[in-house]
């Protein structure tokens, strides 16, 4: 089982995203996602789950995308969405729900027609919450989460989900130093013990470098770079990734990667 993508190019408005990405994420592996903003790294998750189409009105390329060598373009959406999820980085929930309620959604995949959730789907939701530290919370409005509580709140609904493949879009952002810990950890004991695999839109190197297992950079022109992250993960990559000196400070258990900016340079 495996998803990759075959000479995939994409474009916005004549912006490169990727130039034949050829990348093979496969069950057990956590990918790290890297770029400035606005190089396209959304774009490209969106384009894995089928959400933008390879060639589009706004969005041009070549290539395919295949979930176990067959293209997603092939497969009926409430099959994909079985297989494939994603942790959008905004989500906004537009009706009046209680957190259960919210989380229920990720079963959605596994409902048919008129079909209510029964009791292993509240089961499946409600752990997922434990999951998240979000069990006390069953019946409080989503309206009042901070905006921490929803993005445990997301990160719960896909958990609830649990397709093969993970996208999550930034999922630690709003968090706490301490939250961002706790979910890191827990979603990297999970693709490496249950064999799924996540592919995560992350800006920090320090916490890619010590969860991710895989790391995909996207450079400005369309250039990127996969590979094992003690491979990809360097301080010179990171220095042109970003335009930006990137000092490394390596010690017996922690490797850390320090940006350098200077006032003088900061002033141009």
């Amino acid at each position: 089982m495996s998803l990759k993508t075959h000479k995939l190019s994409l474009s916005i408005a004549d912006k490169a995203i990727c130039t034949d990405l050829d990348v093979c994420f496969n069950p057990g592996e956590f990918w790290g996602v890297m770029g400035v903003n606005g190089v396209g790294k959304t774009t490209l998750l969106q384009t894995l789950i089928g959400l933008r189409a390879i060639k589009s009105k706004n969005n041009s390329g070549h290539g395919y995308i295949t979930l176990n060598q067959i293209n997603i373009n092939d497969f009926r959406r409430i099959d994909l969405a079985q297989r494939i999820g994603m942790m959008l980085q905004e989500y906004e929930y537009n009706f009046p729900s209680t957190v259960i309620e919210a989380t229920l959604i990720g079963r959605h995949p596994f409902i048919t027609g008129w079909q209510m959730e029964d009791s292993l789907d509240q089961q499946i939701a409600i752990s997922a919450l434990k999951n998240v530290a979000l069990e006390n919370f069953l019946e409080r409005s989503v309206s009042t989460l901070s905006g921490g509580e929803k993005r445990r709140l997301n990160l719960a609904t896909l958990l609830t989900q649990n397709p093969d493949y993970y996208l999550l879009d930034e999922p630690v952002n709003h968090l706490d130093i301490r939250a961002q810990l706790e979910i890191l950890y827990l979603l990297k004991e999970k693709f490496s013990h249950q064999k799924q695999c996540g592919i995560m839109v992350i800006h920090d190197p320090n916490m890619a470098y010590r969860f991710c297992d895989h790391m995909l950079l996207l450079f400005n022109d369309g250039q990127w770079l996969a590979g094992k992250t003690e491979d990809i993960l360097t301080w010179e990559n990171l220095s042109r990734l970003y335009n930006c000196p990137i000092h490394l400070i390596k010690e017996t258990q922690h490797t850390l990667f320090v940006p350098h900016l200077s006032e003088s340079s900061n002033e141009s």
